[in-house]
Order: structure tokens, then C-alpha cells, then sequence
């Protein structure tokens, strides 16, 4: 079921739309192959970074890379940018051999410059058992690989995901979320759980803890997978652009799987950069559509009365994010994120095929 959803578009245009392969900080001329999935893997760990547009965080990103005591054994950059500058930075990263004792760099276009695809067009370059995507937004802070590594270490015939534990995130719900949870939007509040309206709990929420805590789906930007059924299951290339909650999709199906973990020892800062993003309204109307893609097809057992679920939910979320336009400023963002909203439900409404939105 898992590759039916996939369009396995990237391989036929790989060799056109690799712009440029830079490793350990040298411009090859000649672009490789992509290898063979099928390829035995060895023990140890690949980091994998997909960017757009972002080049002060992503260099942010690397220079937190070598505090850590675990070194990973390749570091795999994609970069969908349209310009260079990402690809300069890095060629002139002069700590370029402390970051991995491999790293491979990518500057793409074309079918590589959605997330998904990108991610999926770094999978075919991992070598190990275990790797972990970051989102090029992420501060690294001591351990982080080594903590995370150790779950999996410890449960390897159980878990294939791990998250690793955002020390910027809200510590207790927000007033929209307590109302959420007060008109039955969402059942309850318990951080990385997926509920059968199709909202899914943030992490955020859940408190400090040096315990290993079991959770419905992982958040894309620090998420380790172990790599032969990452790549089985695959990222979906359906989704375009910024691809809104393709971490919620991949988890679920990750989830048939085996167990999916908070490594609560293993902690990141998640500094959200707005470069690259689209606007309000693309996000909220994508963010929507693959949320009902997701809920038809990832949750188990799904009945009509969980259609019911989710159009409450949903519906009923959209009129209480229409209500903040009482609060002063960016009222053009609130404004563009529920007229998002509201076209994909009058699209439904009267059958018409929703646009995919580039989010």
C-alpha cells in the first residue's frame, strides 16, 4: 500500500535536474549514479539535510553538526534552492571535515524541489542502517545523536522512528488548543498522539523528560528512521512544495512498522525560519488537503463517523481561527490562512477536483 502512493518520478529525471555534487568540499564534474537501493547496509548513522533558500540556517545547522560526540558516518545535503548562494557557503565551509567522515552535497531542481521528493532523492544515498532528517532550521545540542542512536540501539527488533525532543517548544497548551480540546476538536491534549478527526497533537507539548515516550507520528524536523523500512515505505511525492504534513503521513505508515519514539535525553532548539516558506493561504489550504489525503488512507479502520469527525473538526477549527481577526496584527496572514481553508471546503462542497497546492 505504501508505494502505491509514491510517484517514483525522481529516478527518470535525475540526471538533468542535479545541478551540482560537491563531496567533502570539492566540485565533482562528472554527476554520480544514484546507487542501488538494494545494496547491503552497515552499522552506524547517516545525517540528512534537505534546504531551500536558507543558507544562514543551514550553515547554522552545521556548525552545531560537530559538537556532537557521536560523528556521524555520512552527511547528505540536498539543496533545491534556486540560487547558488547555499551552494557557495557550503564549498567554502572550512570545518567541512569535522561535520562527517562523508559528506555529499546536492544542489537539485526540477522533481527533486518538492521536500518529499528531495528526501526521497537523499534515501539513495544513505549507506547505514540508521539515519535521521533534520529540518535545515534545527540547533543541534550536545548528545543529540548519541541519545537518539541509543533508543533505537536498545529496541532495534521494535522501534524504527525516533523524534528528538524540541527545548523551544511550548511547554503547556495554548488557549486555542484548550478550546480545541473543550469543544471536542480534539479528544485530549496528549503530545504526539493522532486523533480520529485528523488532528494530530504537537510534541510540543509534552513536558521535559529523560524518559523514551510512545507516540502515534513523529515531526519532521529531527525525526531518525531506521533506513531499510524508510525506504520501503518512502515519503509521499504527492505532496508539493513545502509538502504540509508529510512527517504526519510517512509516521503513520512508518507506525505499521513497529513503535515510534520521543527520545526524551536527545534535545534540539527549532529556530523556524519563514525563508522559503509560502504563504498563509497555500499553507492552509495544502495543510488541509493532504490532512483529508492522510485521514483516508492512514487511519485504521476509518469509518463514516470518522468523516464526521473530521469535517467537526476541521470546520469548526477554520470558524475559530476566523474569530482571531478581533486581535490586533497580521491580520492579511489569519485572513489568507481561513479563506485557505474555507476554498478547500467549498471545493468539496461542490465536487470540484481540489488544486494541489504547492505547501
Amino acid at each position: 500500500m505504501s508505494a502505491s502512493i509514491t510517484e517514483r518520478r525522481v529516478d527518470a529525471h535525475h540526471s538533468e535536474d542535479i545541478l551540482t555534487f560537491i563531496r567533502d568540499g570539492v566540485r565533482v564534474q562528472n554527476i554520480p549514479t544514484l546507487p542501488d537501493e538494494a545494496a547491503p547496509l552497515h552499522k552506524g548513522l547517516t545525517v540528512c539535510i534537505c534546504t531551500f533558500k536558507r543558507p544562514d540556517s543551514c550553515v547554522r545547522f552545521l556548525d552545531s553538526l560537530p559538537q556532537q560526540d557521536l560523528k556521524p558516518n555520512r552527511l547528505v545535503i540536498v539543496d533545491a534552492s534556486p540560487g547558488d548562494e547555499t551552494e557557495q557557503r557550503i564549498a567554502g565551509y572550512s570545518q567541512i571535515a569535522d561535520l562527517a567522515d562523508e559528506v555529499f552535497y546536492f544542489r537539485v531542481q526540477g522533481a527533486f524541489q518538492t521536500l518529499t521528493c528531495s528526501r526521497n532523492f537523499a534515501l539513495r544515498w544513505v549507506a547505514t542502517d540508521l539515519l535521521v532528517f533534520f529540518d535545515d532550521d534545527i540547533v543541534l545540542q550536545p548528545r543529540c545523536l548519541s541519545e537518539m542512536a541509543q533508543v533505537y540501539r536498545d529496541n532495534e527488533d521494535e522501534v524504527v522512528g525516533i523524534n528528538a525532543h524540541d527545548r523551544q517548544g511550548n511547554k503547556t497548551p495554548p488557549l486555542l488548543w484548550r478550546i480545541r480540546r473543550l469543544f471536542r476538536i480534539v479528544p485530549h491534549l496528549t503530545p504526539g498522539t493522532y486523533t480520529r478527526g485528523g488532528i494530530s497533537v504537537p510534541w510540543i507539548f509534552q513536558p521535559p523528560t529523560e524518559s523514551v515516550v510512545q507516540g502515534d507520528w513523529l515531526s519532521g524536523c529531527a525525526m531518525m528512521w531506521k533506513t531499510s523500512v524508510i525506504r520501503e515505505v518512502k515519503f509521499n511525492e504527492a505532496f508539493g512544495g513545502h509538502s504540509t504534513g508529510e512527517d504526519l503521513d510517512v509516521s503513520l505508515r512508518m507506525g505499521r512498522h513497529g513503535k515510534l519514539m520521543l527520545a526524551g535525553k536527545a534535545h534540539v532548539l527549532h529556530l523556524p525560519d519563514k525563508a522559503g516558506r509560502p504563504n498563509s493561504y497555500v499553507i492552509a489550504y495544502a495543510g488541509i488537503q493532504n490532512a483529508y489525503d492522510i485521514h483516508q488512507r492512514c487511519l485504521e479502520n476509518r469509518t463514516v463517523l470518522d468523516t464526521m469527525r473530521f469535517v467537526y473538526a476541521f470546520g469548526l477549527d477554520t470558524v475559530l481561527r476566523s474569530l482571531t481577526f478581533v486581535r490586533p496584527g497580521q491580520m492579511k496572514r489569519r485572513w489568507n490562512f481561513v479563506r485557505g481553508r474555507t476554498m478547500f471546503f467549498f471545493d468539496r462542497l461542490f465536487r470540484r477536483s481540489p488544486k494541489r497546492k504547492s505547501g
